[in-house]
């Protein structure tokens, strides 16, 4: 939906967009509307993770308890065409017609739906729908004087203040490096980082074979894919192998930066708002880099493309490429963090600002 934003009509004006005869459903915090001509979906207006509510210009989530009733409404064979509803102070704004691309394939289990409206919407009516709050309280970045000289201070200062406390858990710490012990009593007062896509394994498991004797410490892809160290250590900070079902390499950085490193990686790919740019030339950053500290680490390899690290207040940079062409995946803990990035002019896969 483009151009000048549509006029608010009433909430029963909305629904009788769905027939004659309307049944009115809840889903959460959404109003549902069915009826013989269309599915009229109405949903709070805000900034609402976790809830039913307008994520980004295409997405609309939904989110309740279950209802089988509205089932074939959404993932039946045949589907009414669904109007979305924003509810504001003064009326209902249309937002345009959606599919749906996802939800339970159980009635019995329909607690959700990802909707993708047909047009995007525009940054007006986005912001209509979806305000952007101002960004909260963010950690310091000051933990980054001491990625050189003191690694796993670093690693504390950093975790502790970017990710939520949760309830404690018991995690043993003896007879393991310095720096991965330090790295399991984090876990034990920020549960997140035993919740990471590629894990740090809660009980590091003993291997054999080449390079040697190892303690395996964490496992991407189930476990096809490996991070040890060998052991005995032979030395208060190890190096690091890498293992795949190919070869095995030395990572750039001791035990106590490469930790740094994999948390880095894993707090911009869990972060609650999340933006990846597509390929750019590398020199459109340049303005980028200005307001961004870099971490001092060597390039990190999550996947075949080397990555480095940046960050400001709240913000988080992965830049992967070379000199001449350039992918970067912002992570940062409040929207409005990431809403002045538009500044810049990038093309986005993904922009949840």
């Amino acid at each position: 939906m483009t151009g000048a934003r549509p006029p608010l009509i009433s909430e029963a004006a909305a629904l009788s967009v769905a027939g004659d005869v309307v049944r009115r459903h809840a889903l959460g915090s959404t109003l549902v509307g069915t009826g013989a001509d269309a599915t009229v979906v109405v949903v709070a207006a805000g900034d609402r993770p976790g809830d039913s509510g307008v994520r980004d210009s295409t997405t609309v989530v939904l989110r309740g308890d279950p209802s089988p009733d509205l089932h074939p409404r959404f993932m039946g064979r045949v589907r009414p065409p669904i109007h979305v509803f924003v509810r504001l102070e003064h009326g209902c704004l249309p937002l345009g017609t959606a599919r749906c691309r996802r939800g339970a394939s159980e009635p019995a289990r329909f607690t959700s739906a990802e909707l993708q409206l047909e047009q995007p919407l525009s940054r007006a009516l986005l912001d209509a729908a979806r305000p952007v709050p101002p960004p909260g309280p963010v950690p310091s970045v000051e933990w980054v004087d001491h990625v050189a000289t003191d690694p796993i201070r670093a690693l504390e200062s950093f975790v502790l203040g970017w990710f939520p406390a949760g309830e404690l858990t018991p995690v043993g710490t003896n007879d393991r490096p310095d720096a991965l012990a330090a790295f399991h009593r984090l876990a034990r007062l920020r549960p997140a980082l035993h919740r990471f896509p590629d894990p740090v394994l809660t009980e590091p498991t003993r291997a054999s074979g080449p390079p040697g004797d190892r303690l395996v410490f964490a496992v991407r892809d189930g476990g096809g894919t490996e991070w040890s160290i060998p052991w005995p250590p032979g030395g208060a900070d190890p190096r690091v192998w890498f293992t795949d079902e190919s070869e095995t390499i030395l990572e750039e950085e001791p035990l106590s930066r490469f930790l740094l490193q994999f948390t880095l990686d894993a707090a911009v790919q869990t972060a609650p708002y999340q933006a990846t740019t597509y390929v750019m030339p590398t020199a459109h950053l340049d303005a980028l880099r200005s307001t961004l500290r870099p971490v001092p680490l060597s390039p990190f390899r999550p996947t075949c493309t080397a990555a480095r690290f940046f960050l400001a207040p709240g913000l988080l940079a992965q830049v992967s490429g070379d000199d001449d062409e350039s992918i970067v995946g912002f992570g940062a803990l409040h929207r409005g963090t990431l809403t002045p990035l538009l500044a810049h002019g990038f093309r986005w896969s993904r922009f949840d600002g």
